[in-house]
């Protein structure tokens, strides 16, 4: 089984600072209720953030916890409604089961309310069946889990809000571990560093 576990940290303008930047990087996981751990091809655990406006300069405190199970559905890049991409996958990220391996890529998933994009390598470029065939943006390979390893993506976006059309900020973290069901627990991550780790980071201003 693939456990997925997703921080997003959202934050505005004057949350940019050195202090808040700092919590934010040391911020890399959190606890998991075994209660919601059940068999299925990949567990996510997404967890939104954000930080107390009325208070001093402390962690980012959760304020949506939601807990998915996917079959092997999940295993594919996506079709071109992005809208049912975003929210039927899990965004920003694409996952393929290969042999006894999960191959994890990072792509850029092109939606209106995040204009800031990710350019780069696509690995799909030439593939006249892919949903990335002939477009500049980054899809890519993060790297391949292999059983009992772990992976870590980290990566920044900025979003526009449709309604107000008010900036703010989203700081990802994405620990990817495979595992049997029996070995989750509620500290998984924590004393843990990744066999892999997987940065893209834009110069948000």
């Amino acid at each position: 089984m693939l456990f997925v576990q997703s921080l997003n940290t959202y934050y505005e303008k004057h949350e940019r600072s050195s202090e808040y930047a700092r919590l934010r990087t040391a911020d890399l996981f959190r606890k998991i209720d075994c209660d919601k751990i059940k068999e299925c091809e990949v567990l996510a655990q997404l967890l939104r953030l954000k930080y107390d406006a009325g208070s001093k300069v402390s962690p980012a405190q959760t304020y949506s916890e939601e807990y998915k199970y996917y079959r092997e559905n999940i295993f594919t890049e996506g079709t071109k409604d992005r809208y049912r991409n975003y929210n039927s996958l899990l965004s920003f990220i694409r996952i393929f089961k290969e042999d006894d391996n999960y191959r994890i890529m990072f792509c850029d998933e092109n939606v209106e309310w995040c204009p800031t994009k990710h350019y780069g390598h696509n690995e799909a470029f030439n593939n006249e069946k892919s949903i990335f065939y002939h477009k500049n943006c980054l899809n890519e390979t993060a790297f391949i889990l292999h059983k009992n390893k772990y992976g870590r993506i980290i990566f920044n976006n900025r979003y526009v809000n449709p309604d107000s059309q008010q900036w703010y900020y989203g700081w990802h973290i994405y620990n990817i571990i495979y595992c049997d069901i029996s070995e989750c627990s509620e500290k998984m991550f924590f004393e843990k560093h990744p066999d892999h780790e997987y940065k893209e980071l834009l110069d948000l201003k």
